[in-house]
């Protein structure tokens, strides 16, 4: 983007510049090249707990935000973990893009969960980007990457329906 700002030229920060929280530590695949999907090396990393964060903690993270000068460029809800996996992912959208202190709110996912329903909260909960990770074109494909069995067309058909009901959410897809 045009008015990128260089970090050299702003540090120290007063704010930084993005926020990443992690709303699940677990995933649905088990993607051959992800270490998520080591669910030994996954419970055994010391401060993983393996599951879903707590809501009262997210809010402390956010409301902890107050500190900062300046509203944080990016919040991205997702770190290795499938964020979906986390119930209170909608209410999470939601409850950032009201403290009024990020620009967007951003997360990715592999959108298997994602349903009609699902798709329809986090777009209302104010959600400004969803980056989607496609593992193959087809059934073959995501067996082989992600050690899963899926339909497919179920995948495809979702993510259409998140597409065409968007708004203001810009969709990213990563094949």
């Amino acid at each position: 983007s045009d008015n990128r700002e260089n970090l050299q030229d702003k540090i120290p920060l007063d704010t930084p510049f993005g926020l990443y929280i992690e709303p699940s530590d677990k995933c649905n695949f088990r993607c051959k090249f992800c270490p998520t999907s080591d669910l030994k090396l996954m419970k055994a990393t010391e401060g993983r707990n393996y599951g879903n964060m707590n809501f009262d903690l997210y809010k402390k993270v956010i409301d902890d935000t107050a500190e900062f000068n300046d509203k944080i460029k990016s919040v991205s809800l997702y770190e290795g973990g499938e964020p979906l996996l986390n119930p209170m992912f909608p209410n999470m959208v939601e409850y950032a893009k009201k403290s009024g202190k990020f620009n967007r709110i951003m997360t990715t996912t592999n959108a298997y969960l994602l349903n009609n329903e699902l798709s329809l909260k986090i777009i209302e909960a104010g959600l400004d980007r969803i980056n989607i990770s496609i593992e193959g074109i087809n059934e073959e494909q995501y067996f082989n990457i992600s050690n899963v069995k899926i339909d497919f067309n179920k995948l495809v058909n979702n993510i259409k329906f998140f597409y065409d009901n968007k708004k203001q959410c810009e969709v990213s897809i990563k094949i």
